[in-house]
């Protein structure tokens, strides 16, 4: 159907019918305009229906919603002309007991207005008609998005209506306009803390104006006065700030007792007349409507770059915050006001029943508004204000239940507060903005939802303490506030880092304090799951989680997980997401937990039985033990530190010169490979490598030394550390142990440590691997296909770390390599692996010669495209059968029928190997 078409049809309609005749052919019809189906595909109708039944807790009366599609959208039709108010309020009733669909909509056959139910946020509504669907106008304020955009967007994409996206514009604008008068009043020589306390000041103000606790107009007035007498700016300021403090009046204004911390005096700074502009400009913005959970970004740009870096952005996304308050604060009480439901609904049947119903419903309130929050890492506040944002959302349906049954204006008035939300923060100013932030959050919900201001508008948030989360100022472990709940983003700073960011007295204090608890080796994130996890121990909280570096999952690091599991479980994982730190692409894990033994774990959104250390729900390989047989195989390759690394037609010619000592620089100059040289092409590059040799010893080899001397030593005698500068001649790290364990092999197998496909690759005898690269001491068929096969690529992704925004898997020799059990098998076996192996390699080769453009990264695409989509035509599908049949010969090794699932694998390498390493070391204890 066309849009036109459905237009005309709905407009001669819908004046002479009735919504209960019409509705569900209206509904039909714009189905076939949008291309979607209807409820007739849905035979149970348990997702998508007409006449979907609810039932009104309270009431116990039966009322069926006109169309519902789950995790959507609920729709209510009236007649033409009727209020749509009215259909609103009766779909959001409906909503509560539909699992809260996040769009609901009213139409009149000719009208339709959606409004957002999105959790944790302000509802923000959109109206449309049938012409406005005839010609698919352009909507305001929702980034080009179109009439019948829209309305696609209700089945498959509701978040982009969300209000969210609005608000973070508006803040974004915001920063621009604002930041930029924050540099001008920094390059004027103004403290950054002064002109950060003033910006946020006026911003506070347009946003009091906005929202209607200021006279609308009156800071566009002070700031047109300010612009044209800029040297007087200060002093109104001062008198509106002052007035603002107290309460009074000015300049025949009543002004609101704003008090808060926030207004404690009448600081202000002058203006210019292009500042003035710029705030006016700022100023014409709905700040209504700004963002607090990411408010805080509004003052960065006004401190200096380096009290930046010191801080660190205080902020995390929206999404990436609702993954840790859904399961850790909204989920459990979710559930005890679904039991509340039944029991207020079993109460109702009774004949005392709504009384007692009503009780049931204040108790529950009661229970809303006395737990407690924290976020022990707050920054600007941005979890606080989204969980307060949560908590009133389900206040407010807690309240309309009981107005439902009955109860009076004053029986269940708000409680839910800001002072709830309690937060630790360091830095001063991030913790004068999470204050403030929360506040703006809160008189955002009560005007969208029809409540009065308070007196004072603001209060001081004593529950938002600045202080240290770790530790007191005489070196102890600082005590956390009670708190039921328990989530945030500490500071992400790698263990190798302590000492540079925190100093060295203070990084000793927090070995002490937390002595036996967190590995000395962990980085500065584990320290706040840990202390959680003595609170979940202690009873005094109930549920927790946090965003963390991913690295959380390996290393020392790992270890404050398994405690988390030693106590309790986790319940809620997102092992390894992409974010943003500090203007870099970092990846991050998210995860909750709480004391339970088991219960119901969620992995990435999908059910799993139960959640491990590694953040996974595959058997937990971590737990696996070196394997004296594979020690002294593997070793990472040289690292250069200046530029040692030549040409090939130099290295060639120094190949024929002589030396006086009759010594020949093929003992200095050698084959180079780094990472891309294995996953791309070769690229015959040398470099000059004197090994552990003394300097006089190194200059018999005249050209080679002259090379270095004059290129590489210029760099390294100013480096940092006495040994490069000393023996500037040599590799940073020259690696003996692999030199020596390489001595008399014929070539050497390599893999990069980093690497979208797992690939190993031979190189010829005397080269010299990069640091990016591992090299294992073998030059066997066997050892090649072994590491090649899937059950080895299994093993590695498993305990590999992630790399960058490309999540490429990180080969990690001590978790990867070292417990690693290799097949023990016959000659036989051995030479089937063998067989295979090198028809492998010598594939690899001539898939290469095809194109000068092909790449082992290249070819490997090409292989796993195959296996999704076989073609025997493509080249590389020689390949894709080579491998088939080396993971085949492998398993055989270990005596295994093929294939296998990944899970398989897993369980049975990690079985043997600790068979093995109890063998070799005795029973693990």
């Amino acid at each position: 159907m066309h849009p036109s078409e459905f237009a005309t049809k709905w407009h001669a309609l819908a004046p002479r019918t009735t919504e209960i005749a019409a509705y569900q052919e209206h509904w039909r019809d714009l189905c076939a305009l949008l291309g979607e189906p209807t409820p007739s595909s849905d035979a149970t109708g348990q997702h998508y229906a007409f006449e979907k039944p609810v039932r009104k807790v309270g009431t116990g009366e039966a009322g069926r919603a006109d169309v519902f599609l789950r995790d959507r959208f609920i729709v209510e039709y009236k007649g033409h002309g009727k209020d749509l108010g009215r259909a609103m309020q009766q779909a959001f009733l409906y909503a509560r007991e539909l699992g809260n669909p996040p769009l609901i909509m009213a139409s009149d056959l000719v009208r339709f207005n959606i409004a957002t139910n999105f959790t944790g946020s302000v509802p923000r509504n959109l109206s449309l008609t049938l012409d406005d669907v005839a010609r698919d106008a352009t909507l305001d304020d929702f980034d080009g998005l179109t009439a019948l955009g829209a309305l696609q967007a209700m089945f498959h994409e509701p978040d982009r209506l969300h209000p969210r996206h609005l608000r973070e514009r508006v803040t974004r604008a915001a920063t621009a306009q604002v930041g930029a008068v924050a540099r001008e009043l920094r390059a004027r020589g103004a403290d950054a803390r002064q002109v950060a306390h003033f910006l946020m000041r006026l911003v506070f103000a347009m946003f009091s104006e906005d929202v209607g606790m200021l006279d609308r107009g009156l800071l566009t007035k002070v700031l047109e006065r300010s612009r044209s007498h800029p040297e007087r700016s200060r002093g109104y300021f001062q008198e509106l700030f002052t007035a603002m403090q107290h309460g009074g009046e000015f300049w025949g204004h009543d002004i609101r007792h704003f008090n808060g911390g926030l207004f404690d005096s009448g600081l202000a700074l002058e203006l210019t007349q292009p500042d003035a502009d710029a705030l006016l400009q700022a100023a014409k913005l709905d700040w209504s409507n700004v963002e607090p959970a990411i408010f805080g970004t509004l003052f960065e740009n006004s401190l200096e770059a380096v009290e930046r870096g010191r801080l660190g952005a205080h902020y995390t996304s929206v999404s990436d915050i609702l993954r840790i308050t859904e399961p850790v604060l909204m989920e459990p009480l979710r559930r005890e006001w679904q039991d509340v439901k039944v029991r207020a609904e079993a109460l109702t049947r009774t004949k005392r029943g709504k009384g007692e119903a009503i009780t049931a419903l204040q108790d529950f309130q009661t229970r809303l508004a006395s737990l407690a929050v924290l976020d022990p890492a707050c920054g600007s506040g941005n979890f606080l204000v989204v969980a307060l944002g949560q908590l009133l959302d389900l206040e407010h349906e807690v309240r309309e239940l009981g107005r439902e049954l009955g109860a009076g204006p004053f029986a269940m008035p708000p409680r839910v507060h800001p002072q709830q939300m309690r937060g630790i923060e360091i830095e001063p100013f991030a913790h004068e903005l999470a204050s403030v932030s929360t506040w703006i959050s809160y008189i955002q919900w009560k005007k969208a939802h029809g409540g009065q201001w308070e007196s004072p508008v603001l209060r001081s948030l004593a529950n938002i303490e600045n202080r240290d989360a770790l530790l007191t100022p005489d070196g102890q472990e600082a005590q956390w506030p009670e708190a039921e709940f328990i989530m945030g983003n500490p500071p992400f700073v790698g263990g190798k880092k302590l000492r540079t960011k925190l100093g060295d007295a203070q990084v000793e204090r927090l070995f002490r304090a937390y002595d036996g608890r967190v590995p000395r080796e962990a980085d500065l994130v584990t320290y706040w799951p840990e202390k959680a996890r003595a609170a979940l121990a202690a009873g005094t909280t109930r549920h927790a989680g946090f965003v963390t570096t991913q690295a959380i999952r390996t290393g020392a690091n790992r270890a404050v997980l398994e405690q988390i599991l030693a106590t309790g479980r986790i319940h809620t994982a997102w092992p390894n997401e992409p974010w943003l730190q500090d203007g870099a692409d970092v990846r991050v894990s998210l995860f909750a937990f709480d004391a339970s033994e088991s219960g119901n774990a969620h992995l990435g959104g999908v059910p799993v039985p139960a959640i491990n250390a590694s953040l996974s729900a595959q058997v937990d390989t971590r737990t696996a033990r070196p394997l004296h047989e594979n020690a002294g195989l593997m070793f990472m390759g040289t690292t250069k530190v200046g530029p040692f690394d030549i040409p090939a037609t130099l290295a060639r010619m120094w190949l024929d010169q002589p030396n006086p000592a009759g010594i020949s620089n093929s003992d200095v100059v050698r084959p180079w490979a780094n990472g891309s040289d294995i996953v791309r092409r070769p690229s015959d590059r040398w470099i000059i490598d004197f090994g552990v040799m003394p300097e006089l010893q190194a200059r018999q080899y005249v050209a080679p030394f002259a090379y270095v001397e004059a290129h590489v030593r210029p760099e390294r005698v100013n480096n940092n550390r006495a040994a490069y500068r000393e023996r500037w001649w040599q590799h940073a790290e020259a690696r003996p142990a692999l030199r020596a364990a390489v001595v008399g092999l014929q070539r050497l197998l390599l893999t990069p440590r980093v690497a979208k496909h797992r690939i190993w690759a031979w190189g010829a005898a005397g080269t010299v691997p990069d640091s990016r690269l591992f090299a294992v001491a073998r030059d066997d068929a066997f050892t090649f296909g072994v590491l090649q096969s899937r059950v080895h690529e299994i093993w590695s992704l498993a305990n590999s770390a992630a790399h960058g925004v490309g999540n490429d898997p990180t080969y990690v020799a001590k978790t990867c390599f070292d417990p690693f059990p290799f097949p023990h098998l016959t000659s036989e076996q051995r030479q089937v692996i063998d067989t295979w192996a090198d028809y492998v390699t010598s594939m690899r080769g001539h898939l290469l010669t095809l194109s000068d453009k092909a790449t082992l990264t290249g070819i490997y695409n090409d292989v796993e495209r195959l296996r999704a989509v076989p073609d025997a035509a493509h080249p590389a599908s020689a390949l894709v059968v080579a491998h088939d049949r080396l993971n085949a010969a492998v398993a055989a090794a270990y005596g295994w029928a093929w294939p296998l699932t990944d899970d398989e694998i897993l369980a049975r390498l990690l079985a043997l190997n600790l068979e093995r390493s109890a063998a070799e070391d005795g029973p693990i204890r």
